[in-house]
């Protein structure tokens, strides 16, 4: 029985033979012996001393005397593990249930233990313990760095990331998956097929799946607008109706994408087991969450605490200011936007030459590159502030986050194009100054994402090639007596010379301000979902290509849905029903349509009452749409009624009513 192995086998020792690296930990050439020893001494060491209990297996390449640690775990230790995180593994009926140790006989796979988790999840599960060896009173700092203090309570991995002791943690790529995985996924053959989702979902985890779900979704979404705009394009109906008829049709389809979007999210969420969402009070703090230990209220783990008044006192004393003052930045940038433009339109007017028609355009290039380089200032500043306010969750964390740099992106991408639209009101400014910043943001960010770092992948692989020629040497120092195959060593070299995968938040906020582009001012630039969907055909495949050739792995993450983002896309989809309303509503053809001796205050209320019509159908389409197939309501309903009589028969097994029915008090 799969029990019984469990069991029998004592946790974290087995033979060297048995040894299966699945993450790196890569020091920097400078780091101290002392501290390097230190930290493996706490891998190694038993779960009941405040270790993690894992197998490391240490290289030192002479070459350039970098240090690797290459961590693994028996089967038993990761299945522990497993159990402790309470994993979602499929059931004998087919459902996904919480991983239990002891009920392991009846989950599917379970038949071959050691390949009953998948190597994402090993790599997951290898992290968290990484990550939950914390510093005790009995470790007052890091051992060869007497300056660097270490406090109760804190990660002791995260410290030495935060003092470049190491320089990354990473998983070890499956090189045979990843193959057949890229050749269904970025190649050109493949540009209009479906993705591989659930291979995806397999190899990268659920968030960054759903990430290239949603990409997708949307991509294919963005065909009808591209359409209709092609047609007004290449058409030459004239009417006041038709940025009218344009505008509601894109407001109501953006609705209809996003409801689509929610039913085929819960589909896939259903598919991979994480529809179910575990309360806060029970999910474990971050890593690099910090305060005095104390104890869960529910769980009665110990972990760190940390007032919440102080970490409200410093979003409002210090977060909201600094926020504010860089909102106020990107409002003057745009304010010298419009000076340079008014040069060069003066310029242009003295002598209208094909170079002075270069120089018309030149303004707004520059404006577009000004905003990606104020806007990875901001980032930097807002990542600081979001890990001084001390988030207790990686989800609190990560939405403050995204709430800082919408804001943020929203008004440096955006407030020129609402001062042209409603101060200087002029249509035909808006319609070349939107294009202007679209194709400009699409070509830089497709440069920037797609051929530099293909370029700099292959100067890479060539000079690591070069260096393992030169150097074949290699110094093994054995911690655990486990010998590290040297094809898995020259592939890991080439893994440490890999860009880090950031995460898909920069993906997500390149779609949000996209989406932002086509829909907030459909009636001005039809084609805008055009430029959009050409983008996205190639993204898809240049992400897919990063993440296959560029990016160390990253590790799998759980997610049942894709978080604020959706949330953003309302708010955006809201928004456009309001500035489509008012630059229909500003049109002079519009006005002809009322009557002569109406006041300006009544054309207003006229529009805010068409506005709010519009609202309300959107709503409407909202509300009768549910958020949730009726298939999946259905058997969500039949596993929480297996559950329900599984829970009943075993109650029911351990005794008779009467044993825990209260007595009658006799006469």
């Amino acid at each position: 029985m799969a029990t019984e192995r469990i069991q029998s086998v004592s946790l974290g020792k087995t033979s060297s033979s048995d040894f299966q690296p699945l993450v790196i930990i890569q020091f920097s050439t400078s780091s101290k012996q002392a501290a390097i020893e230190w930290l493996v001494a706490k891998l190694q060491a038993t779960r009941a001393s405040g270790g993690a209990e894992l197998e490391v297996s240490t290289v030192v390449m002479h070459h350039n005397q970098e240090t690797l640690l290459y961590v693994g775990g028996t089967t038993e230790r990761l299945l522990l593990g497993a159990d402790m995180m309470d994993m979602e593994k499929k059931y004998g009926d087919g459902n996904y249930r919480e991983f239990s140790i002891h009920d392991a006989h009846n989950f599917l796979g379970s038949e071959d233990l050691d390949s009953f988790l998948t190597m994402a999840e090993k790599q997951k599960i290898i992290l968290h313990e990484i990550e939950a060896v914390r510093a005790t009173e009995e470790d007052p700092h890091i051992p060869g760095y007497e300056n660097i203090k270490l406090y109760p309570g804190k990660s002791i991995i995260k410290k030495y990331q935060s003092r470049n002791i190491l320089t990354t943690v990473f998983p070890i790529h499956d090189d045979e998956y990843l193959k057949k995985l890229g050749a269904e996924w970025y190649q050109m053959k493949h540009a209009f097929k479906q993705q591989p989702i659930d291979r995806i979902q397999y190899y990268f985890g659920d968030k960054i799946a759903l990430y290239f779900a949603f990409l997708g979704f949307y991509t294919i979404a963005l065909l009808p607008p591209a359409m209709i705009g092609i047609i007004y394009f290449v058409t030459s109906w004239e009417s006041m109706y038709r940025e009218a008829i344009f505008s509601v049709f894109n407001l109501i389809w953006a609705t209809l994408f996003l409801e689509a979007w929610k039913r085929y999210n819960a589909e896939l969420s259903f598919r991979w087991g994480t529809t179910d969402i575990v309360s806060s009070k029970f999910e474990e703090p971050r890593a690099n969450f910090y305060g005095k230990i104390g104890r869960n209220v529910v769980t009665g783990k110990p972990e760190p605490v940390y007032p919440k008044w102080k970490r409200v006192a410093r979003f409002y004393g210090v977060t909201v200011p600094v926020v504010a003052f860089w909102l106020v930045v990107a409002f003057y940038v745009m304010l010298g936007y419009f000076y340079l433009q008014a040069l060069a339109d003066k310029k242009y007017e003295n002598d209208k030459s094909w170079f002075n028609m270069g120089v018309l355009y030149l303004p707004t290039a520059i404006y577009a590159i000004i905003i990606g380089v104020v806007n990875t200032i901001y980032r930097s500043v807002a990542k600081k502030l979001n890990d001084w306010e001390n988030h207790r969750l990686q989800s609190s964390y990560d939405n403050h986050f995204i709430i800082k740099l919408i804001l943020f992106d929203f008004v440096n991408c955006f407030i020129s194009l609402f001062y042209v639209a409603f101060y200087l009101q002029d249509m035909t400014l808006l319609r070349s100054h939107l294009a202007a910043l679209l194709i400009t943001q699409q070509v830089i960010g497709q440069i920037k994402e797609a051929m530099v770092p293909f370029i700099f992948m292959r100067r890479r692989k060539r000079q690591v090639d070069e260096l393992l020629k030169k150097t074949s040497t290699v110094e093994k120092v054995e911690y655990y007596n486990n010998e590290v195959d040297d094809g898995l060593q020259k592939q890991v070299n080439l893994e440490t010379t890999m860009d880090e995968y950031e995460g898909t938040l920069d993906d997500y906020l390149e779609m949000f301000l996209q989406f932002g582009y086509v829909f907030l001012f459909s009636s001005a630039f039809p084609l805008a979902a055009v430029w959009a969907l050409l983008n996205n055909v190639t993204e898809i495949r240049s992400d897919a290509f990063k993440m296959c050739k560029v990016f160390r792995r990253p590790f799998a993450e759980t997610a049942s849905n894709i978080g604020a983002w959706q949330l953003a896309f309302e708010l955006i989809s809201v928004m456009a029903v309001i500035t489509n309303c008012a630059l229909i509503g500003m049109n002079p053809e519009v006005k002809k349509l009322l009557p002569t001796d109406i006041t300006p205050v009544n054309t207003v209320l006229i529009f805010v009452l068409v506005e709010h019509i519009i609202l309300a159908v959107k709503f409407a389409v909202a509300y009768f749409i549910p958020d949730t197939p009726k298939w999946v309501q259905v058997e969500l309903a039949r596993v929480a009624f297996k559950s329900k009589q599984a829970l009943h028969k075993e109650t029911s097994g351990h005794g008779k009513m009467r044993d825990w029915m209260p007595q009658q008090p006799k006469d």
